[in-house]
């Protein structure tokens, strides 16, 4: 199978989904920003990550349209603001149609972060939402707890720091895949994969500890944040090349 890059569901229970957005000419990325759908065979829905808010209306038409709005479930694996400010957008759209609001998840060193969003001016900003939006009353996570979809399907946390300091991985055991944010890095193009030590949080000794982390899962499936999915052997030749590079 190698390398999904394209948005639509890859094993029972997942979804990769292309949070489309708009860069600074207005043309719209694919490809860019990536969340995953969870949904269980009783209808619960959780979203990991929730892109940026230009790209979280593209989430929502996509969830809309595979029937799993709703959402029950959110969680961030870290707080930058091209995966979390989506959330403003999901709150929004929960308001408008007054349904019960989602629990969003996020590690509980990411909660400072996420209550501050301004530290993100250190990126390069969403071109449409300049102005990055403080996010509250968000559940916080420690490494090893489960999250339960439903009393048989159950996420793990793992503390993956580097990238970020808040940085956390979902594992689902059920279906051998992780969802790692940005955590080992990025995949561009067909044999590109770069590390994304791209701020002053980063920590490289943390990263190579978190790398030793993802390679010791039962793992069929490496869900990346920019962008898609690797299986079989190019998820431990993704992760090695990424210390390479």
């Amino acid at each position: 199978m190698g390398y999904i890059y394209k948005h639509g569901k890859f094993n029972e229970n997942t979804w990769l989904i292309d949070a489309v957005y708009k860069n600074s000419e207005g043309i719209q990325v694919r490809n860019g920003h990536a969340a995953y759908l969870l949904q269980t065979e009783d209808g619960a829905n959780c979203l990991i990550n929730s892109g940026a808010r230009s790209g979280a209306q593209s989430i929502y038409k996509k969830l809309k349209r595979i029937g799993a709005w709703p959402l029950q479930k959110l969680i961030l694996t870290h707080s930058h603001w091209d995966h979390t400010q989506g959330v403003i957008y999901f709150r929004e759209k929960v308001e408008e149609e007054g349904i019960v609001p989602i629990e969003i998840f996020a590690s509980e060193k990411a909660i400072p972060y996420l209550r501050d969003q301004s530290y993100n001016i250190c990126f390069e900003a969403d071109t449409w939402y300049s102005e990055f939006l403080n996010i509250e009353e968000v559940k916080p996570l420690k490494g090893k707890e489960k999250i339960y979809l439903s009393d048989e399907f159950s996420l793990e946390i793992i503390e993956t720091p580097g990238h970020m300091p808040d940085h956390i991985s979902v594992y689902d055991e059920k279906n051998k895949s992780v969802f790692v944010g940005d955590t080992p890095g990025m995949h561009w193009f067909t044999n590109f994969f770069v590390c994304n030590s791209n701020s002053i949080y980063w920590k490289k000794k943390d990263y190579l500890e978190s790398i030793e982390k993802l390679k010791s899962l039962d793992l069929d499936y490496l869900c990346i944040a920019h962008f898609g999915v690797l299986t079989e052997s190019d998820i431990i030749r993704f992760l090695d090349n990424s210390i390479s590079m």
